[in-house]
């Protein structure tokens, strides 16, 4: 009861004790409350009301459509407010009460745009402590996999979680920005017998009326929104042991009867956090480590204590754990493992910093997985692949920043940026770690974590931490490679005057490929490391490069006959050599280099095919060398150039006299490996028939291999367990590329009858490779069909748009398909279609892309930014095409 209520009681009593009874009088109007007008905060929640804990209460049954829930947020309040803003989007708020001083009042619940949810006060709430209490419905997505997410599989209904980055809005009112971070106490009502966990252990179960179980939570350590989860279903749970120093319980959650698949899963996890633990010299943090097998590679999340990692990683049938599949478990568990220092322990403060989260895990993955399985050569070849990516995006003029301005919610979407914000970021780490050296390197890292342990933190903190270890200048170059968009061109030029000793000067600028719009002018500090030699023997110099251009002292008393501008590759930059230059290095004996010097090497040849400075017809001689290098990632780094070659744009007569160039190179050493593992074979020499088969039979064509691979298909399709699971990962997309409509009938009924999603998807992919304009049509219907849901048949389309010969027909189809997949498809999926456009290469192509996408973009986050990146891709193909197809077709014809 309020105060005014009390007063008005006791002048009643008062009355009523010294006047004679009379009539009462009527009773009043009730008093219209004034509410205030609602004032929605543009995009950050204002810091007037923070969130102190959380108490959760939901009813979760898996068949249903809606649940309902209410939670209780215990807020401090920092200033007066007659409104309180929180997030709350595509819920139905029945309810919304205050409660402050030991009295309770309602609240007005307001609903505005992208999930922003308003209390409007009746009274102005004080300076202090409250607790917020809202009653609410939310909706089980069952299409998008987004908040709390229904799934169905074997007859069995599921429900999930996934709230990154702002989804959790979408599945409970809360304070929905990261830094945000306190405990939760979680409560769910479930059916009886039903599995039910989340985040931290089960403290209660108790049963209550109608079937159903209460069951209870332990608090968390602190955590934000984006963190929170739970799984629900009549879930088998595999118990695998214990894990960590702490020896804390291992268990796996899987639909009914798919517990064995997760033998490998459970072997290795062990050693995962093992890992990371050696690592950061910290006990893995939590009480358990429960893996919530989720339906799909989407919905893979660090959640504490119940990571979710997704069934095409984890459930490997018994007899089919190939390298691809071990190995891609192994990388991502740890990668969502990884993340429970950076990103659990240790939160990004805003989205404009998630880069301190993804950036410094996808750098952790090389250091743990490397150690895990050394075959693998994990650390190399990601860091290959992870620069080269990087440095692509980079070359565009609309290259992003690593660390990017966040002002939209379409910015917290597109912070997350394969390019940028893993590759890039955990490139330009692996720079630094090389400069400072990786033990000093990993005890900043230790250093970080320690001190900020249960906070959450911005670059500035991250950069005063590089500061105290390895100076200023060090912080401030760091602090370039990550504010800015763009990477240098480094060149040299080497003086030796007699009697004296040599010397290099240095310059730099913004690399960019032909065609490019943006300019050059553009300046960082650089951590450059030369290696300077004459045959086998060198010497390694390195200087922080600063302005436009710097003068650098050789240690070497005779003026050296090369010079290589990225030793021990690990420079975040693009080595801008002469011919001259480049002819004396690839003429040098490949014993003198490492294999990250050679990798960095070839991709400075790549990147000056880009720039027009090397014909790639000229480039393209050099290729034969790497193919017989015996290191598995010299030889993918030297094929990186046959990717230059844009065989659309070539005649069919060039086509094949390409693709028979290439398997003369290649096949060879393809055929006398053959498709099927030898008793003996480690990871590495699986890798390298990996490689050799595709590049052979794949880009190839090679007339033998193509022979091979329909029948162990055809073989595979009758029995499933009478061919090496190895061999038929390489011979399904070269059977069905040469393949006819009897051997795509056969894939789609088998596709049809699957119940495994994994392997369902697999065959579905493997009909876009088909070539036959018929086909090709057929297969891309599926997509839109209702055979089977689009988010499994969607890798049709995006193949088929990277493929010569199916390109012309996908991109049509895209077109006439768009808007109905946009209606099935979550945002950030219809931002990767946009993103596939980048791969066309034709003008008319480029007006076709800018008229249909320009009206389309607006309604898609991130898409603006996305059509942008894509067009400029395309435009600087265009360009690329111009300058060098001749120089191809004049290499072509010497073949």
């Amino acid at each position: 009861m309020n105060r005014l209520l009390l007063l008005l009681a006791v002048a009643v009593t008062v009355r009523c004790a010294h006047a004679p009874e009379a009539a009462p009088p009527p009773a009043a109007a009730p008093v219209a409350v004034a509410w205030p007008e609602p004032q929605p905060p543009t995009l950050r929640l204002p810091d007037t009301v923070r969130p102190l804990r959380y108490a959760l209460d939901l009813k979760l049954l898996p068949t249903e459509a809606t649940y309902p829930g209410s939670v209780a947020i215990d807020v401090e309040v920092l200033k007066p407010v007659r409104q309180v803003w929180l997030h709350g989007q595509d819920l139905e708020v029945s309810r919304a009460r205050v409660t402050v001083g030991g009295r309770t009042f309602d609240a007005k619940p307001v609903s505005e745009s992208e999930g922003r949810l308003g209390l409007l006060l009746p009274e102005e709430l004080p300076r202090g402590t409250a607790t917020l209490t809202l009653d609410f419905t939310g909706k089980v997505d069952r299409e998008r996999s987004q908040g709390v997410y229904g799934q169905a599989e074997g007859g069995e209904s599921y429900l999930y979680t996934f709230f990154e980055p702002i989804d959790a809005r979408r599945a409970f009112p809360c304070f929905d920005e990261p830094t945000f971070k306190v405990p939760w106490t979680l409560r769910l009502t479930v059916k009886a017998g039903h599995v039910a966990l989340a985040n931290h252990p089960v403290v209660s179960r108790e049963p209550v009326a109608d079937g159903l179980e209460r069951v209870t939570f332990a608090q968390s350590r602190p955590m934000p929104s984006y963190l929170v989860a739970f799984i629900v279903g009549p879930f088998d749970v595999v118990e695998a042991g214990t894990v960590g120093r702490a020896n804390v319980p291992l268990r796996f959650i899987v639909p009914k009867g798919r517990g064995g698949e997760t033998r490998y899963a459970a072997s290795v996890t062990p050693r995962i956090v093992k890992g990371l633990e050696d690592f950061f010299d910290q006990t893995y943090p939590y009480e358990k480590l429960d893996v919530a097998v989720v339906p799909r590679y989407w919905g893979t999340m660090e959640h504490p204590g119940l990571v979710a990692l997704g069934q095409p990683l984890t459930l490997i049938p018994p007899g089919e754990e190939t390298l691809n599949r071990r190995r891609s478990y192994a990388v991502i568990a740890n990668h969502e493992l990884g993340h429970y220092w950076f990103s659990a322990v240790v939160t990004n403060a805003w989205w404009n910093d998630i880069w301190l989260n993804e950036s410094f895990t996808a750098w952790l993955d090389r250091q743990t997985v490397d150690r895990l399985e050394p075959s693998w050569s994990y650390q190399q070849e990601r860091a290959m692949s992870a620069t080269e990516s990087a440095l692509a995006s980079d070359a565009l003029e609309a290259a992003l920043p690593v660390r990017k301005p966040v002002v939209s919610n379409d910015d917290i979407v597109g912070s997350f940026d394969n390019a940028t914000t893993y590759d890039k970021g955990s490139s330009v780490i692996a720079m630094y770690e090389a400069w400072l050296g990786a033990e000093r390197f990993r005890d900043v890292m230790r250093g970080y974590v320690r001190k900020h342990a249960w906070g959450v933190t911005t670059t500035e903190d991250f950069l005063a931490e590089v500061s105290l270890a390895a100076g200023p200048e060090v912080a401030s170059s760091f602090g370039g490679f990550i504010e800015k968009g763009g990477a240098p061109r480094v060149s040299a030029q080497v003086t030796c005057p007699a009697g004296g000793a040599p010397t290099v000067k240095l310059s730099q600028e913004r690399y960019l490929p032909v065609g490019s719009r943006a300019s050059t002018q553009q300046e960082w500090l650089v951590p450059v490391c030369l290696k300077a030699g004459t045959g086998t023997q060198s010497a390694r110099v390195c200087s922080m490069l600063k302005g436009p251009t710097m003068e650098v002292a050789l240690p070497t008393e005779q003026c050296p006959a090369w010079v290589l501008l990225n030793a021990g590759g690990t420079g975040y930059y693009r080595g801008g050599y002469t011919r001259e230059q480049l002819t004396k290095l690839l003429a040098t004996p490949v014993s003198a280099f490492t294999t990250g010097e050679q990798a960095a090497l070839w991709a400075d040849v790549d990147a000056a095919v880009g720039r027009g400075d090397l014909p790639l017809g000229e480039a393209l001689k050099a290729v034969p060398a790497t193919a017989r290098s015996p290191e598995r990632l010299v030889v993918q780094s030297g094929a990186s150039l046959l990717w230059q070659v844009r065989m659309d744009r070539l005649s069919v007569e060039e086509r094949k006299r390409f693709r028979a160039w290439v398997a003369s190179l290649y096949g060879p050493h393809a055929r006398a490996l053959g498709w099927v593992s030898r008793a003996g074979d480690d990871d590495a020499v699986k890798q390298t028939r990996s490689l050799f088969l595709h590049l052979a039979g794949g880009l190839g064509d090679d007339p033998a291999l193509v022979k091979e691979a329909a029948p162990l298909v055809r073989a595979w399709l009758a029995d499933r367990e009478s061919v090496d699971p190895e061999a038929l990962s390489s011979a399904l997309p070269r059977a069905a590329a040469h393949g006819d409509a009897d051997l795509f009938d056969a894939l789609l009924a088998a596709a049809k009858k699957e119940q495994d999603r994994n392997e369902r998807v697999r065959l579905l992919t493997a009909l876009s490779y088909f070539r036959k304009p018929e086909l090709t049509r057929r297969a891309l219907a599926l997509v839109v069909g209702s055979d089977f849901d689009t988010r499994d048949a969607l890798g049709i389309l995006k193949m088929s748009l990277n493929m010569p010969e199916t390109q012309p027909l996908a991109w049509e189809f895209y077109r006439a398909r768009f808007d109905v997949l946009a209606q099935r498809l979550r945002s950030d999926e219809q931002g990767g279609l946009i993103n596939q456009v980048g791969n066309l290469c034709e003008e008319t192509q480029l007006a076709e892309a800018e008229t249909f996408l320009t009206p389309r973009v607006k309604r898609v986050e991130g898409g603006p930014r996305a059509l942008a990146r894509a067009v400029e891709s395309i435009r600087l193909c265009i360009e690329s095409a111009k300058l060098q197809q001749q120089s191809v077709r004049d290499f072509l014809r010497t073949r």
